[in-house]
This record gives structure tokens, sequence and C-alpha cells, in this order.
């Protein structure tokens, strides 16, 4: 597969009536801020939080997003809206800020304890929980917030505020508890096995779910006392973090991997996210149709999916069927973008969703993602579709790399950071300060990653050890058209 669309059509007929259902999964953010941990909203309005004091604001439900002020090294692990309206975020060290405009402008306060925070929620406006390092727990109760005592030494990753006065909270080493009395009172339910926890979702008194550690995804139908474990097609050992719930609509988030239902948990479906490399930390509903899971490539690009159920049902004649087209639709020359017809509903690894560029050494080169893709051309505007017999007659050529001085890139499994020259030459950066002076304060936003199946595509050159040793401008510059390039 060269280039992914997540989307699942299905198609009836009814006489002369026509029924269409899309379940897409849309990329709304890529590379805004560095990790996203924490994700929530409000009508239209979206707010992220995440690592190094980054804060995001979207005001049309995902479409766009700003990078609000940082708020200095602070990392803010969880975003919740309160009952009243207000966005609340929680980090690193105690920190706590809050906003009234929704999510525009922050004010910081204090809950008078220094652990780290990782989770808050505020289901009414005379509730709420954060949870944190060390076994911390701070309750709210009569308009102010309380230290409280659930007497473990645990790190507590998640909290249920049941707005009844009692709350689910789950942590290190399979650690489960309940508040009572408004977090007076606290019940140890002791371990559910020995991974750590970091969701939890209870429906009820007696049925809830959680999710964590190394696969872990288990229900509870006896308030807490047995769980069994939940076999999901897709799922082994990738950690989940995060699961929220909507009515019927259930989603977990997780590495490489987001899990769904849309019949309150009786049947699950997945999709992995493995070839694009995204670890989804945090997860946010609207309605049953509209979800947003959050989080980050390799830490280094925020990212945002938005899933959406669409229906749509017309009073239309159903088409008549037409013969075939010919299969080879355009002229082609050296120079263009081809691509093999997709004939109905494909696999997301078909053939026919591969591009290449075809070359005027008479070969066929392929992209190896989108993402070099697009540092050469603005959209798939000018492929043409060719027929099989074309393709075939085409030998493949070499791989094509980076567009020389558009991004930075490392490969998966190494950290080092190379700047791109003609031809695939790749050279090592010396450290954070020279690669700060070549790309500005925001380097770190244009960093790609290359798995390391390509590795064989790059040649290597010497190491950048000041900001004179590589022109940006000229390297872009040094390559007119991709056949320059090869």
């Amino acid at each position: 597969m060269i280039f992914r669309t997540f989307v699942i059509i299905a198609l009836s007929f009814l006489m002369t009536s026509v029924a269409y259902t899309a379940e897409v999964w849309i990329v709304q953010d890529d590379g805004t801020m560095q990790s996203i941990r924490g994700i929530t909203g409000s009508g239209d309005v979206l707010v992220t939080v995440g690592n190094t004091g980054n804060r995001m604001r979207s005001t049309d439900a995902g479409a766009t997003w700003t990078l609000l002020s940082s708020s200095g090294s602070v990392w803010w692990h969880d975003v919740d809206v309160a009952a009243n309206g207000d966005f609340l975020a929680v980090g690193e060290s105690g920190a706590y800020a809050y906003s009234e405009d929704d999510g525009a402008t922050w004010a910081s306060a204090s809950l008078g304890v220094s652990n780290t925070f990782y989770d808050i929620d505020r289901a009414t406006s005379s509730t709420g929980y954060v949870v944190g390092a060390s076994g911390t727990v701070v309750y709210y109760a009569n308009g102010n917030w309380f230290s409280g005592s659930p007497n473990v030494t645990e790190t507590l990753y998640a909290v249920q505020d049941n707005a009844d006065g009692t709350a689910w909270v789950v942590g290190g080493a399979g650690r489960l508890l309940k508040a009572s009395n408004n977090g007076i009172t606290w019940t140890n339910y002791g371990r559910i096995g020995s991974d750590n926890l970091w969701g939890v979702h209870f429906e009820s008194s007696s049925t809830g779910w959680i999710v964590g550690e190394n696969g872990t995804f288990k229900k509870t139908t006896d308030g807490g006392v047995s769980w069994s474990t939940i076999s999901v097609s897709g799922l082994s050992t990738q950690h989940l973090y995060d699961i929220q719930v909507v009515g019927d609509r259930m989603v977990i988030a997780g590495d490489k991997i987001v899990i769904l239902s849309d019949d309150g948990g009786a049947t699950w479906t997945t999709e992995r996210f493995v070839d694009e490399n995204i670890t989804f930390y945090t997860a946010h509903i609207a309605d049953e149709s509209n979800v947003w899971v959050a989080g980050t490539d390799y830490d280094v690009y925020s990212s945002v999916y938005h899933y959406e159920v669409v229906e749509d049902v017309g009073e239309e004649e159903p088409a008549v069927e037409e013969e075939p087209e010919e299969e080879f639709i355009a002229e082609v020359e050296p120079s263009n973008l081809v691509k093999l017809p997709c004939e109905g509903e494909t696999d997301v690894n078909d053939p026919c969703r591969s591009v290449y560029y075809y070359a005027t050494d008479g070969k066929r080169h392929a992209f190896p993602n989108e993402r070099v893709f697009f540092t050469w051309f603005e959209n798939f505007d000018d492929v043409i579709e060719v027929s099989a017999d074309f393709m075939s007659d085409l030998t493949l050529g070499s791989n094509v790399t980076y567009h020389p001085g558009i991004k930075m890139v490392k490969f998966q499994s190494v950290p080092t950071v190379y700047a791109v020259e003609a031809q695939g030459v790749l050279r090592a950066i010396v450290n954070e300060d020279v690669a700060e002076d070549i790309y500005g304060s925001d380097w770190n936003q244009q960093i790609d990653d290359i798995p390391d199946t390509f590795y064989g595509n790059y040649d290597f050159g010497e190491m950048i050890d000041s900001a004179e040793d590589y022109d940006v401008e000229g390297a872009k510059d040094s390559v007119e058209r991709l056949e320059d390039n090869f």
C-alpha cells in the first residue's frame, strides 16, 4: 500500500431509493504541536493539550487548528470541560489551568499539590476529581478542592466522576479504587492483574470496562469484584490508553490502534494505524456519529483523526449500467504521475492504490508514502490512470526520496536527525541547537520518520556541525524537478 484512505462504504438499492452509509477516518491535524495527551470539546470547539506546554484549539470541529501560547515547559496530561462550561487542564508538578472562554485564553491556579496530575473529570458543578502520581487524589466539594486519602502509593492514571458523589479510579500495577461520599471514603479493590491501567468507564454501578498496558481490555458485571478479558480481532499486546463513551458509541484509543463499538460494547471493530505510526493517547466523543482520537507520531508530530458516520437516503432511480470505459484514459508521457484504475470496492493494499512517477529513464518510481509525495507535489490532481499492460511494461526503478530542504528526517529506530540533499543524500545534524539555527524554533515539528525498511534508499554525507554547513533554500533550489533527484 502506498496511499491509504480510511473509508468503508456500503451501498444498498431498494426499489427506486438508494441508501449510502459511510464511515470515514479523516486526518484533521498533523504536526501543529508536539505530542497530544488530552482532547475534549464543547460544540464545535475542540481543545488539545500535550508536551512542552502546548495547547491547541479548533473552533470548526477540528477542520482547522490554532496553536495557543505555550505555558513554559509544563507537560499537560489531560483536559476536560466542566459542567459550567469551563475548560480545565492538568499536568506535571501539580499544574492546573482553566479557561472561561472556550479554551481561547487560560489562567493558572494551584490545587495545593506538587505531584504530577494525569487525569481530571468534573461531571457536575458540585463534584470533580483529579488523580496523579504516588496515589494523589484531589476532589471537588463545596466549591473548593481538597486532597483525598486513598492510601495507595501507585500512580493513578484515570478517573471517572459518576456525578453522584462516587468515582472510579485506576492506576499502576492494576490498581482499582472507588471513591464515595464525594471523595472522603475509599474502597480498595486490589489489583486487576499486574499491568498498568490507563482508562476506566462504568455505565452503571455494576457494569464497567478498564483498558491498559499490553492489550489489557476487561469487563465487569458485578461492580468490580470480578473481571473477564474481552477479545477483539486485531488486538494483542498494544497499549490502550483511553476509553470514552457517549450513548452506545464507545471508543478506545491505543498504540497504533483504535477500537470502536456502536452497540454499547456488544460487538467491537478495530482500525489499525501501524503504517501511519500513530500512537493515540486520548479520545473525545461529541455524539454517536462524531469521534476524535488524538496522539502523536513518535512523540514529534501531533495527530488528530476524526471519525464520522454519514448516512444519506435519497429517492433516486438506480443508475443504468453503462458499458465499461477504456482502461487507458489519457496519453501518458515521461514526467507524469501514474496509477492503475480501481474497480469497485478495493482493499487498502490493492495495487491500484499505488502512485508512481513515470521518469524519462523509462522506469516507474514508487513513492514510499504520502509524506514523501507531498514534498514534491501539492495534490493528486495530475495522477493519470493507465492500463495494467502499460504499467507492466514500465520497469520498476528506485523509490522516490525526500525533496531536498523541505523536511528533516530520521529513521524510526535511530534518534539521529538528518537534513536532506539532492539524490537522496542525508547529512546528520550534530545537535538540537544547530537544527534550531537551520529550521527555526519549531524545528522539532519539521521532522518526518522514515521506516527502517527504506534505509537503503538513501546515501549519507558529511555531518552538519553548524548552520553555515547547510543552506535550506539552496537545497530546495538544487533540484528543479523530480528527474533531477535520481
